[in-house]
């Protein structure tokens, strides 16, 4: 599989030449705009073929801006692709107004940006300007890793540090990872993770950090001033960095445990409607529903497992809250939607309803009939703490003493896992 990696570098630019790549921004987004504006047919129907609107705008946009041709046709073809995007919202009946670009980024290729392992060279509106690197631990490890190819990035202003950086995109291929075996992992409000192998990841934290950034911002609302503007602006680039910096930890904790165990899969939920599935309390409760980062934990989740070659399944959330992952007893009462703790009403098994649902989760990917479930999948065992469960509900624990270190499992009644 190919695995792409997204790593945002620090820049150290010359005082001399901050205002050229500011410029060069600021007419990268004039020049995405002016292509929505008038990138338009004779029948007044939007240009998507990028050819057709090289001929309709590139020539102006030279006219237009300072930058030179391959930033233009960056410019013209990051409009088409968010064109492209809206049209598709149009065809499915769904309201969207057309693109307008007014973010502090522009979009950079291998003919406008030389990519180094310490330093770089950017095409400005006034030629080249050469960077150094400012690295961490963590950018250093990709970039040293021969493994991968600099492709291209794109160059942002953070207005918080005032500081440029590079968010530059690296490319190898990955052999998907052998085996059947899957975990499986249920999202929620305050537990954010909890595995069928018995891990539960608090979400207190993150909750504590939202409900702080929440109170901060309506007092800077509030007071409604230029200088709280501009502190609300600061204050939105800090919370999202602590909350992504959370995910990251969490998601790199599911693929260890994953490893751990053996899995080659990862079986979350289909999160269509989540907030609406979820019980959601007061109004505070709401709140954090409505701020809760699901869809980036998964992606994120997604992004670390391919570089192991894991692959991460969606699966249809029906009932995983309300079945008993002994017993396969459905009922709504089986939950308590106070506590979240699992009681089934059949066989009298109790669980934490979180786990009780991450079992459900990865059961479901194991039980898919042939030709809905994954290639490669197998017959598939769900890996819980001490051992795996098979389709027909055979348990079988883990032998621990092998000193191969290897999973070596013996069979055991199903009704011990």
């Amino acid at each position: 599989m190919e695995v792409k990696r997204t790593i945002p570098v620090k820049l150290d630019v010359p005082d001399e030449r901050r205002d050229d790549l500011h410029q060069t921004i600021d007419q990268f987004n004039h020049a995405c705009n002016y292509t929505v504006e008038h990138g338009r047919n004779n029948d007044g129907y939007l240009i998507l073929n990028k050819s057709k609107i090289h001929d309709k705008v590139y020539y102006d946009l030279r006219d237009e801006t300072d930058l030179p041709a391959n930033l233009c046709v960056r410019a013209y073809s990051k409009a088409v692709e968010s064109m492209k995007s809206t049209v598709a919202e149009w065809k499915k009946g769904n309201s969207r107004p057309l693109p307008r670009f007014g973010e502090s980024s522009a979009v950079y290729d291998k003919r406008t940006l030389t990519i180094k392992d310490r330093s770089a060279t950017l095409s400005t509106i006034n030629g080249r300007v050469a960077v150094e690197y400012v690295l961490g631990d963590y950018q250093r490890s990709y970039l040293d890793d021969d493994d991968y190819e600099k492709r291209m990035g794109t160059l942002h202003y953070r207005e918080d540090d005032d500081s440029f950086y590079l968010h530059i995109v690296l490319l190898k291929e990955v052999e998907e990872r052998g085996g059947d075996r899957v975990m499986g992992v249920d999202l929620n409000l305050k537990n954010v993770a909890v595995t069928s192998t018995g891990r539960f990841f608090d979400g207190g934290e993150l909750l504590w950090g939202q409900n702080h950034y929440f109170r901060v911002r309506r007092s800077l609302q509030d007071k409604g001033t230029r200088s709280a503007k501009q502190a609300l602006a600061r204050l939105s680039g800090r919370e999202n960095r602590f909350v992504l910096d959370r995910l990251h930890t969490i998601s790199r904790r599911l693929v260890e445990e994953a490893r751990t165990h053996d899995c080659s899969y990862i079986a979350v939920e289909n999160l269509t409607h989540i907030r609406e599935r979820m019980w959601n309390g007061n109004d505070q409760t709401r709140r954090q529903m409505h701020q809760w980062a699901f869809r980036e934990l998964q992606e994120i989740l997604a992004y670390k497992a391919s570089e192991y070659g894991i692959r991460v399944e969606q699966i249809s959330p029906a009932f995983t809250s309300q079945t008993c992952s002994r017993c396969g007893h459905q009922s709504s009462t089986n939950r308590d939607s106070e506590t979240g703790w699992f009681e089934c009403n059949e066989c009298g098994q109790e669980y934490d309803g979180d786990y009780n649902a991450s079992k459900n989760i990865g059961l479901k990917l194991v039980t898919l009939p042939e030709g809905k479930r994954p290639s490669g999948l197998g017959d598939g065992h769900l890996a819980l703490k001490n051992g795996t469960l098979n389709p027909n509900g055979d348990y079988t624990a883990y032998d621990r003493a092998s000193s191969e270190g290897e999973s070596h499992v013996q069979a055991h009644d199903f009704s011990r896992g």
